[in-house]
């Protein structure tokens, strides 16, 4: 939808590049070995802890973007 804005059209971009589409999450996924339900649940806990409501500090991620 892009996947921002709630349309319920995922595929859409609605004319602005900006807006995020269901290929640019699996893009995101692939280059990790994850799957798009992986990829948006890791997205949805980076905002909670970019809000200050998630587990901080906690190691994340997979052996490719681990450092």
């Amino acid at each position: 939808m892009c996947m921002n804005c709630g349309c319920g059209k995922p595929d859409d971009r609605h004319g602005n590049a900006a807006n995020l589409t269901v290929d640019d999450l699996r893009q995101a996924g692939e280059a990790n070995d994850q799957d798009l339900r992986t990829t948006a649940r890791n997205i949805l806990e980076a905002v909670d802890i970019v809000d200050g409501h998630g587990a901080g500090g906690a190691q994340r991620g997979t052996p490719a973007t681990e450092s």
